[in-house]
């Protein structure tokens, strides 16, 4: 009778031990019957991925994966819809973005006019004193193609500052209250690194460009922390509609990193970033800049759901407002070669701290003068050191020459590109900088060819953060009407895998997480994103109308198309 008991309760053991074996070797999601475009190394494809928990197990065959199926597995049957691993943008910013979604937002506005008469709508509904902040207007888009003057906005918003960021977001557009609370008058000098613009009395128009911006910005009441709470919140779940997993926030401070970690401690934080520590120069860093980059460095937070492996720098201005900076004038603005936002000592001075921290750097540089000497900058950091894997990054490098594409490769370093940026500026950029120049510009073949990955973004609210406009723009350079027919300067175009490599592969390796992001490959994080159409081998208009389906972040659905 005990040994009966002895072999019923070894009996029961085994089954109980064989359950829990079984039950630790399923997958808890499935993606099945689909094609799984791995954009590993050979851009393999597959039908199936299995995930457990926050993990990939297995990529291979549908009927590989029936093995892991256990009573708690959630599967989904593709019916042949594509997978790419989740798609990561390498440059936007999610706080702009959240302001954008908030704010007056004049976008739809083909004219000066119309502006004046949306700001005149909201002023009426407002008290005296509050603040209207907005934004995206583009003088570019209007029939008269010049800078606004602000003595007609200030006629109908006489009580209130008005204060309206240009699509750009590198110069903006005050009323005459704003102007009076900043200070602003025709006795106050440009700041260095900005200007105020002025008419032909010498009287403020109200566009400022640049760090003039940061007159006006300092006096803009403080949100509460709710509200930044809130609208970044919407920001998240805005990025997630359009199938994004990961973001690289371009340019935050230790505010922002602060309600990162809160959101990630209090599981609401969905998407992954990987966040550029902000050092202008009138940031409070005259400090030990190599402890405070060491301070803020984080490797991973909550399981990769926040990264700070680089500082971001603000070197030249933008296209659109002339302020990017060149070594001849403007085509279409003789006297004028753009500006310089820092100094190229003060990027190597940050570019040298950096690295003794383990810290990339990303700057923006955009015009040919602001490429180059960055370039310079970031060798005299680098010849010092002898870490060459630094993944220092130019964030656009617009405007480039051959001998400074050798520059790159020479000193390692990433230009990190928006395709949009080149089908938004296409009907323009041929006036401002003529026909010589413009061939280096958008250059995305000559650095493919040249042996360097070009890691996407959309430099969102800029542009829009679809990631499909993007990979759109990179294998058209066309506009969303399909114009020009044959491409602008078509002999620049990306493959639609170079593309996608640029928002997965290489977006990853540019934040040094090519091991556990990037492609779908056994080990490394389950983040997908489902799309109902197959962008690989669809006509290229198709690219414009696909949708996610599903965004899927650490094996779990984030967002599920209704």
């Amino acid at each position: 009778m005990k040994t009966t008991k002895v072999w019923l309760i070894l009996g029961i053991a085994c089954f109980l031990l064989n359950t829990a074996c079984s039950q630790s070797e399923t997958a808890t999601l499935i993606l099945t019957n689909g094609k799984i475009a791995s954009v590993d190394p050979d851009f393999s494809i597959h039908e199936a991925v299995a995930a457990r928990g926050s993990r990939i197990v297995h990529v291979g065959r549908s009927r590989d994966v029936e093995k892991f199926i256990g009573p708690d597995t959630e599967v989904i049957d593709l019916h042949g819809r594509l997978v790419l691993p989740g798609l990561i943008d390498a440059h936007g910013h999610l706080h702009s973005l959240a302001d954008e979604i908030t704010y007056l937002n004049i976008s739809s506005c083909a004219s000066y006019r119309e502006i004046i008469d949306k700001v005149a709508e909201r002023a009426a509904s407002l008290p005296p004193g509050e603040w209207i902040i907005g934004g995206r207007w583009d003088h570019n888009d209007w029939e008269r193609k010049v800078f606004p003057e602000h003595g007609p906005l200030s006629r109908v918003s006489s009580d209130n500052p008005v204060y309206l960021r240009r699509i750009d977001g590198n110069s903006a557009f005050a009323n005459r209250k704003a102007l009076a609370i900043a200070g602003i008058s025709r006795e106050t000098p440009d700041p260095f690194g900005g200007v105020i613009v002025r008419d032909s009395k010498g009287e403020p128009t109200g566009v400022l460009v640049n760090r003039a911006m940061n007159l006006v910005l300092k006096h803009i009441p403080s949100e509460s922390e709710k509200q930044r709470r809130d609208k970044f919140l919407k920001a998240v779940e805005n990025c997630l509609s359009v199938g994004l997993t990961g973001v690289h926030e371009a340019g935050v401070g230790p505010r922002e990193i602060a309600l990162y970690k809160e959101l990630i401690d209090q599981k609401r934080l969905n998407l992954r970033i990987y966040a550029m520590l902000g050092a202008q120069e009138e940031s409070p860093l005259e400090g030990d800049l190599e402890d405070y980059f060491r301070r803020h460095r984080i490797e991973e937070y909550g399981g990769y759901f926040l990264s700070v492996r680089s500082i971001k720098l603000f070197f030249d201005g933008a296209l659109g407002s002339r302020g990017a900076a060149f070594y001849e004038d403007y085509s279409d603005d003789p006297g004028n070669n753009g500006l310089l936002r820092i100094t190229p000592e003060y990027i190597t001075k940050v570019a040298k701290a950096a690295l003794k921290a383990e810290m990339g750097v990303n700057t923006h540089c955009i015009g040919i003068r602001g490429n180059r000497l960055c370039l310079e900058a970031y060798a005299a950091a680098v010849k010092e050191s002898t870490d060459r894997d630094h993944r220092f990054r130019i964030e656009h490098a617009q405007f480039v020459r051959p001998e400074d594409i050798a520059l790159f490769t020479e000193y390692g370093i990433i230009p990190s590109m928006q395709p949009t940026h080149c089908t938004s500026d296409m009907p323009f950029v041929e006036d401002r900088v003529g026909p010589d120049r413009v061939r280096g510009g958008y250059a995305w073949r000559s650095f493919l060819d040249a042996g360097h990955i070009i890691p996407c973004g959309s430099d969102f609210p800029v542009e829009s953060n679809n990631p499909m406009w993007g990979i759109y723009a990179a294998v058209t350079r066309r506009d969303r009407d399909g114009n020009p027919e044959s491409g602008w300067y078509p002999d620049q175009r990306m493959t639609i895998r170079e593309a996608v490599r640029g928002f997965t592969s290489w977006a990853a390796y540019a934040a040094f997480q090519e091991d556990i992001l990037g492609s779908i490959e056994a080990g490394k994080l389950a983040d997908f994103t489902v799309l109902d159409t197959d962008i690989l081998e669809a006509e290229p208009a198709s690219i414009l109308t696909a949708r996610p389906d599903f965004t899927i972040i650490d094996g779990k659905i984030r967002f599920r198309r209704e």
